[in-house]
């Protein structure tokens, strides 16, 4: 079984090793967002790229890309937070299945931590596009939630229960509950950009308090499903495009 999956971390001969073995390329993306003052700013991509090595560890194989930090928007006047236009990540996921196509990937998985409807239909539409011009690949794009729920709930939210839980159990050293407010204007408001898709207040009041609401065992659970049910994904995505 495969023990390396970092794309980084390979020497050639293990990533065509690694590509002959299993052809799965998976890419974590996100966004460099505020937070709250509990969680990074690069909460997004780090949570995804976590995900995706579990998955990948599970697939017993496929390479899993570094994170990607650049996405749609977006708080875009909190402090920290970098969007970027459709037109510029459209641009750049498309060049990047190419480049993945290239090296040998049959199945593209763009796993995005950051969620809202304007990434995740950007990422659903660049995958749909590119596998519409380009035969020989399976593309899933799609946030870590989709397909499971959790105690009938999907596990969406931003930076509340669900994923700071899932933060809290992949990341605990960067995670400070200590910090946590339920009611926070400690945001830096900058002015409006060109591509800003939220419509967002001064003030930020969570709608229950984490520090009894979230836990390292909900996220535990939370990422269990869901890389479950991505690596049944993949998996059946390269049966389907092997035959």
């Amino acid at each position: 079984m495969q023990t390396k999956y970092r794309y980084e971390e390979m020497l050639p001969d293990e990533f065509l090793q690694a590509m002959e073995s299993m052809p799965v390329a998976i890419i974590p993306t996100g966004l460099l967002e505020w937070h709250g003052d509990h969680l990074p700013l690069g909460l997004d991509a780090l949570k995804a790229h976590a995900i995706c090595l579990r998955i990948a560890a599970k697939l017993g194989g496929g390479i899993v890309l570094p994170p990607n930090y650049f996405g749609r928007p977006g708080y875009s006047r909190y402090t920290g937070t970098l969007t970027f236009s459709e037109a510029c990540m459209h641009l750049l996921f498309t060049e990047l299945f190419e480049q993945l196509q290239k090296v040998g990937a049959k199945v593209i998985a763009l796993i995005t931590g950051h969620y809202g409807p304007c990434q995740v239909e950007m990422i659903k539409r660049a995958a749909h596009i590119y596998m519409k011009e380009h035969s020989g690949v399976a593309i899933i794009a799609q946030p870590e939630y989709e397909g499971v729920l959790i105690d009938g709930e999907s596990p969406q939210d931003h930076a509340g229960k669900y994923e700071t839980s899932m933060f809290w159990y992949l990341y605990p050293e960067l995670t400070r509950m200590d910090r946590f407010q339920m009611e926070t204007s400690k945001k830096m408001l900058y002015p409006s950009a060109p591509h800003d898709y939220y419509k967002e207040e001064e003030e930020w009041i969570w709608s229950e308090d984490l520090r009894s609401a979230a836990s390292p065992e909900l996220g535990q659970k939370c990422v269990e499903q869901m890389t479950d049910h991505l690596a049944a994904s993949i998996r059946l995505a390269l049966h389907e495009v092997k035959s």
